[in-house]
């Protein structure tokens, strides 16, 4: 799974999105479990893995209140 650091996700933020890992097309983890959040490139059609400032960003904003 191809991962997606700050600077590509800064490049076009609007290209991906954090969905729960519970999804039924989201892959498991290497070790055979689910991912509580998975990364998706919209453009690519494929799910992706954030670097942790990615993720932290992302996790921010989806639960700011």
């Amino acid at each position: 799974m191809r991962k997606v650091d700050m600077k590509t996700y800064l490049d076009n933020p609007e290209t991906y999105e954090l969905r729960n890992g519970n999804r039924s097309d989201a892959p498991d983890c290497p070790y055979g479990n689910k991912y509580e959040w998975i990364g998706y490139d919209l453009e690519a059609k494929e799910y992706v893995r954030f670097t942790k400032s990615v993720f932290k960003l992302l996790i921010s904003n989806t639960f700011k209140a």
